[in-house]
């Protein structure tokens, strides 16, 4: 009976070994969605709509670009109120890392996205960690760009 423990307790650590080294964390189909920006030129790009504190909702366009070994990125927020909409344009340079992507604006500043299985973008906070009651403030992947 001891030798049936013993391979139980073999068989776990060994599943547990070979999760961990498929990469099933919570980057891996963002990584995917990334593969487009690889070691070559292109762009990806994400949309969705975040709620707003004194708006309707936030309708937001970012896209990733890789070109000339630089890292880009273009967001376009659109602020979606009653009395009329506001759009903001924003550009800068971005960078990954692990599963934290921050976008450095041109004109200062951070933001942080949390890569999702799945290819979703999360808004974390300056530290890279969800805002709690904010889970679904995701933006979602559309496409790559050649």
């Amino acid at each position: 009976m001891r030798w049936l423990r013993t391979l139980l307790f073999a068989l776990i650590l060994f599943g547990l070994a070979a999760g961990c080294g498929r990469g099933g964390g919570p980057g891996t189909d963002a990584d995917a969605t990334l593969s487009g920006l690889g070691a070559g030129e292109g762009a990806v790009e994400w949309r969705g709509s975040l709620p707003c504190a004194d708006c309707q909702v936030i309708d937001t366009r970012l896209v990733l670009k890789r070109s000339g070994g630089e890292h880009l990125y273009e967001l376009v927020e659109v602020y979606v109120a009653v009395d009329g909409s506001m759009r903001f344009d924003e550009a800068g340079q971005w960078r990954l890392d692990n599963t934290v992507l921050s976008l450095e604006p041109s004109t200062g500043g951070l933001r942080r996205y949390g890569l999702l299985r799945g290819g979703g973008l999360q808004v974390r906070d300056p530290r890279g960690r969800a805002f709690p009651g904010r889970e679904g403030d995701v933006l979602l992947p559309v496409g790559r760009h050649p």
